[in-house]
Protein backbone atom coordinates (compact mmCIF):
# COMPACT_ATOMS: atom_id res chain seq x y z
CA UNK A 1 0.00 0.00 0.00
CA UNK A 2 1.46 3.23 -0.92
CA UNK A 3 1.52 6.69 1.44
CA UNK A 4 -0.96 8.10 -0.67
CA UNK A 5 -2.98 4.93 0.58
CA UNK A 6 -2.04 5.18 4.09
CA UNK A 7 -2.26 8.74 4.56
CA UNK A 8 -5.90 8.33 3.42
CA UNK A 9 -7.12 5.73 5.88
CA UNK A 10 -5.08 7.89 9.01
CA UNK A 11 -7.22 10.75 8.12
CA UNK A 12 -10.17 8.52 8.08
CA UNK A 13 -9.64 7.34 11.95
CA UNK A 14 -8.51 11.15 12.55
CA UNK A 15 -12.08 12.23 11.64
CA UNK A 16 -13.79 9.02 13.14
CA UNK A 17 -12.14 9.97 16.27
CA UNK A 18 -12.98 13.60 16.27
CA UNK A 19 -16.87 12.75 15.34
CA UNK A 20 -16.94 10.47 18.71
CA UNK A 21 -15.10 13.08 20.68
CA UNK A 22 -17.75 15.81 19.31
CA UNK A 23 -20.55 12.96 19.91
CA UNK A 24 -19.19 12.49 23.61
CA UNK A 25 -18.98 16.25 24.19
CA UNK A 26 -22.37 16.80 22.76
CA UNK A 27 -23.61 13.96 24.78
CA UNK A 28 -22.04 15.28 27.89
CA UNK A 29 -23.77 18.67 27.59
CA UNK A 30 -26.88 17.45 27.25
CA UNK A 31 -26.65 15.55 30.46
CA UNK A 32 -25.56 18.58 32.21
CA UNK A 33 -28.25 21.06 30.37
CA UNK A 34 -30.90 18.45 31.34
CA UNK A 35 -29.50 17.54 34.75
CA UNK A 36 -29.70 21.22 35.60
CA UNK A 37 -33.11 21.94 33.94
CA UNK A 38 -34.35 19.12 36.22
CA UNK A 39 -32.50 20.31 39.01
CA UNK A 40 -34.01 23.86 38.40
CA UNK A 41 -37.58 22.13 38.26
CA UNK A 42 -37.27 19.81 41.15
CA UNK A 43 -38.77 20.77 44.91
CA UNK A 44 -35.24 21.75 46.01
CA UNK A 45 -35.54 25.21 44.44
CA UNK A 46 -38.97 25.79 45.68
CA UNK A 47 -39.60 28.91 47.83
CA UNK A 48 -39.24 27.97 51.44
CA UNK A 49 -37.67 31.49 52.85
CA UNK A 50 -39.08 35.03 52.31
CA UNK A 51 -36.31 37.86 53.60
CA UNK A 52 -37.19 41.44 53.77
CA UNK A 53 -34.67 43.77 54.80
CA UNK A 54 -34.68 47.87 55.00
CA UNK A 55 -38.46 47.77 55.99
CA UNK A 56 -39.62 50.35 59.44
CA UNK A 57 -42.99 51.67 58.80
CA UNK A 58 -44.41 48.69 56.69
CA UNK A 59 -44.42 45.29 58.23
CA UNK A 60 -43.15 41.94 56.88
CA UNK A 61 -46.37 40.10 56.22
CA UNK A 62 -48.08 43.26 54.64
CA UNK A 63 -44.68 43.32 52.12
CA UNK A 64 -45.68 39.66 51.42
CA UNK A 65 -48.73 39.97 50.70
CA UNK A 66 -48.70 42.44 48.06
CA UNK A 67 -45.96 40.41 46.74
CA UNK A 68 -48.06 37.44 45.83
CA UNK A 69 -45.01 35.23 46.61
CA UNK A 70 -46.62 32.07 47.90
CA UNK A 71 -44.29 29.89 49.96
CA UNK A 72 -43.40 26.19 48.00
CA UNK A 73 -43.79 26.98 44.45
CA UNK A 74 -40.47 27.34 42.43
CA UNK A 75 -38.89 30.37 43.16
CA UNK A 76 -37.92 30.16 38.86
CA UNK A 77 -41.40 30.70 38.32
CA UNK A 78 -41.90 34.37 39.42
CA UNK A 79 -41.07 37.27 37.43
CA UNK A 80 -39.04 39.50 39.76
CA UNK A 81 -40.00 42.82 38.20
CA UNK A 82 -43.98 41.83 38.21
CA UNK A 83 -42.94 41.16 42.20
CA UNK A 84 -40.95 44.66 42.11
CA UNK A 85 -44.29 46.09 40.31
CA UNK A 86 -46.67 44.89 43.20
CA UNK A 87 -44.76 45.62 46.04
CA UNK A 88 -43.79 49.45 44.66
CA UNK A 89 -47.46 50.56 44.75
CA UNK A 90 -47.37 50.69 48.40
CA UNK A 91 -47.36 54.44 49.20
CA UNK A 92 -44.14 53.78 52.14
CA UNK A 93 -42.42 52.31 49.25
CA UNK A 94 -39.91 54.71 47.59
CA UNK A 95 -38.08 51.73 46.03
CA UNK A 96 -37.82 48.07 45.93
CA UNK A 97 -34.93 45.02 44.58
CA UNK A 98 -36.24 41.66 44.69
CA UNK A 99 -33.34 38.68 44.31
CA UNK A 100 -33.23 34.95 44.61
CA UNK A 101 -30.41 33.29 46.18
CA UNK A 102 -29.97 29.79 45.63
CA UNK A 103 -31.51 27.16 46.24
CA UNK A 104 -34.52 28.44 47.94
CA UNK A 105 -34.89 32.02 49.22
CA UNK A 106 -35.98 35.38 47.21
CA UNK A 107 -34.85 38.76 49.58
CA UNK A 108 -36.86 41.42 49.30
CA UNK A 109 -34.87 44.71 49.37
CA UNK A 110 -37.00 47.84 50.67
CA UNK A 111 -36.24 51.83 50.56
CA UNK A 112 -39.13 53.05 52.83
CA UNK A 113 -40.25 56.82 52.28
CA UNK A 114 -40.03 58.72 55.88
CA UNK A 115 -43.18 60.41 57.28
CA UNK A 116 -41.81 63.90 57.44
CA UNK A 117 -44.63 66.54 58.58
CA UNK A 118 -48.31 65.95 59.18
CA UNK A 119 -51.12 68.35 57.16
CA UNK A 120 -54.46 68.83 59.18
CA UNK A 121 -57.69 69.02 56.35
CA UNK A 122 -60.94 68.86 57.41
CA UNK A 123 -60.45 66.86 60.69
CA UNK A 124 -58.07 63.95 59.31
CA UNK A 125 -54.35 63.98 59.37
CA UNK A 126 -52.27 63.66 56.48
CA UNK A 127 -48.88 62.25 56.50
CA UNK A 128 -46.70 63.08 53.92
CA UNK A 129 -42.76 62.44 53.37
CA UNK A 130 -39.95 65.08 52.17
CA UNK A 131 -41.35 64.80 48.66
CA UNK A 132 -44.77 66.18 49.68
CA UNK A 133 -46.15 62.39 48.60
CA UNK A 134 -49.14 61.00 50.72
CA UNK A 135 -48.24 58.15 52.87
CA UNK A 136 -51.43 57.89 55.03
CA UNK A 137 -54.05 59.45 56.30
CA UNK A 138 -55.46 59.11 60.14
CA UNK A 139 -58.38 60.23 62.25
CA UNK A 140 -55.74 61.35 65.45
CA UNK A 141 -51.49 61.83 65.61
CA UNK A 142 -49.67 62.30 68.42
CA UNK A 143 -48.25 65.72 68.83
CA UNK A 144 -44.34 64.56 68.98
CA UNK A 145 -44.65 62.79 65.63
CA UNK A 146 -43.92 65.05 63.11
CA UNK A 147 -45.09 68.97 62.89
CA UNK A 148 -48.32 69.92 61.89
CA UNK A 149 -48.99 71.67 59.12
CA UNK A 150 -52.37 74.08 58.40
CA UNK A 151 -53.76 76.41 56.49
CA UNK A 152 -53.51 73.83 53.61
CA UNK A 153 -56.39 74.40 50.98
CA UNK A 154 -56.66 71.21 48.01
CA UNK A 155 -57.05 70.23 44.72
CA UNK A 156 -56.85 66.79 45.24
CA UNK A 157 -54.68 64.14 47.80
CA UNK A 158 -54.19 60.25 46.80
CA UNK A 159 -52.17 57.88 48.61
CA UNK A 160 -48.75 57.59 46.77
CA UNK A 161 -48.93 60.67 45.04
CA UNK A 162 -47.64 64.38 45.18
CA UNK A 163 -50.28 66.78 47.56
CA UNK A 164 -51.71 69.53 45.01
CA UNK A 165 -52.48 72.43 46.85
CA UNK A 166 -54.86 75.38 45.87
CA UNK A 167 -51.49 77.35 47.79
CA UNK A 168 -48.88 75.30 46.70
CA UNK A 169 -45.81 77.98 46.82
CA UNK A 170 -46.64 78.06 50.38
CA UNK A 171 -46.57 74.43 51.16
CA UNK A 172 -43.13 74.61 48.99
CA UNK A 173 -41.66 77.24 51.31
CA UNK A 174 -42.94 75.02 54.34
CA UNK A 175 -40.94 72.17 53.29
CA UNK A 176 -38.29 74.06 52.56
CA UNK A 177 -38.17 75.19 56.87
CA UNK A 178 -38.27 71.59 57.72
CA UNK A 179 -35.24 71.03 55.67
CA UNK A 180 -33.21 73.07 57.61
CA UNK A 181 -34.99 72.78 60.70
CA UNK A 182 -34.28 68.81 60.69
CA UNK A 183 -30.49 69.55 59.67
CA UNK A 184 -30.24 71.95 62.92
CA UNK A 185 -32.46 69.90 65.24
CA UNK A 186 -35.05 72.88 65.61
CA UNK A 187 -37.70 70.86 64.28
CA UNK A 188 -38.48 69.11 68.28
CA UNK A 189 -38.99 72.97 69.25
CA UNK A 190 -41.47 73.46 66.74
CA UNK A 191 -45.20 72.12 66.71
CA UNK A 192 -47.61 73.61 63.98
CA UNK A 193 -46.56 75.68 61.00
CA UNK A 194 -49.92 77.61 59.57
CA UNK A 195 -49.65 78.99 55.96
CA UNK A 196 -53.22 79.98 55.86
CA UNK A 197 -52.07 83.92 55.89
CA UNK A 198 -51.01 85.40 52.26
CA UNK A 199 -47.50 86.20 52.89
CA UNK A 200 -46.99 85.57 56.41
CA UNK A 201 -46.15 81.62 57.46
CA UNK A 202 -47.02 81.07 61.28
CA UNK A 203 -45.04 78.78 63.85
CA UNK A 204 -45.91 77.78 66.86
CA UNK A 205 -43.36 76.18 69.76
CA UNK A 206 -44.09 73.84 71.98
CA UNK A 207 -44.74 76.06 75.00
CA UNK A 208 -47.13 78.28 72.97
CA UNK A 209 -44.36 81.04 71.58
CA UNK A 210 -45.87 82.38 67.91
CA UNK A 211 -42.82 83.19 65.21
CA UNK A 212 -44.13 85.15 62.38
CA UNK A 213 -41.88 84.49 59.41
CA UNK A 214 -43.59 86.31 56.86
CA UNK A 215 -42.96 85.46 53.13
CA UNK A 216 -39.97 82.86 54.50
CA UNK A 217 -37.84 83.79 51.14
CA UNK A 218 -34.64 83.04 53.25
CA UNK A 219 -35.40 79.67 55.27
CA UNK A 220 -31.86 78.96 56.36
CA UNK A 221 -31.32 82.49 57.50
CA UNK A 222 -34.70 82.58 59.57
CA UNK A 223 -33.90 78.71 61.14
CA UNK A 224 -30.82 79.53 62.36
CA UNK A 225 -31.66 82.42 63.88
CA UNK A 226 -34.86 80.70 65.31
CA UNK A 227 -32.88 78.34 66.86
CA UNK A 228 -30.36 80.63 68.97
CA UNK A 229 -33.56 82.94 69.56
CA UNK A 230 -35.45 79.91 71.48
CA UNK A 231 -32.43 78.28 72.99
CA UNK A 232 -31.66 81.58 74.66
CA UNK A 233 -36.15 82.09 75.74
CA UNK A 234 -35.42 78.32 77.13
CA UNK A 235 -32.12 79.05 79.37
CA UNK A 236 -34.05 82.24 80.55
CA UNK A 237 -37.42 80.36 81.16
CA UNK A 238 -39.49 82.83 78.62
CA UNK A 239 -42.71 80.92 77.17
CA UNK A 240 -45.70 81.92 75.78
CA UNK A 241 -43.98 85.21 73.01
CA UNK A 242 -44.27 86.62 70.02
CA UNK A 243 -40.90 86.06 67.80
CA UNK A 244 -41.76 88.57 64.50
CA UNK A 245 -38.92 87.67 61.96
CA UNK A 246 -41.11 89.34 59.25
CA UNK A 247 -38.88 92.00 58.17
CA UNK A 248 -35.20 91.48 56.86
CA UNK A 249 -32.51 92.42 59.45
CA UNK A 250 -35.20 92.67 62.59
CA UNK A 251 -36.72 90.23 65.05
CA UNK A 252 -38.36 91.45 67.95
CA UNK A 253 -39.27 89.47 70.74
CA UNK A 254 -42.66 90.64 72.49
CA UNK A 255 -44.74 89.11 75.24
CA UNK A 256 -48.17 88.53 74.33
CA UNK A 257 -49.87 91.20 76.32
CA UNK A 258 -47.62 94.11 74.85
CA UNK A 259 -48.00 93.01 71.61
CA UNK A 260 -49.46 95.05 68.49
CA UNK A 261 -49.67 93.93 65.50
Amino acid sequence: MGAKGKGHIEGRKWVRKAKMRISSLLFALMFILWGTYYLLQSDLMNLKNLVVEGNIYVNKDEIINISDLVINRNIFKYNLKEIEQNIAVHPYIKGVSVCRKLPDTIIIQIEEREEYAIILYMGSYIYIDEESIVLKTSDSYIASDNILITGIDFKNFKLGEKIEAINNDNLGLVMDLLRVANLINVCDMISEINIGEKNNIRMVTFDGSEVLLGEAKNPAYLMMALNEILSNLYTKNIKNVIIDMRYDGYISVKGRDTWED
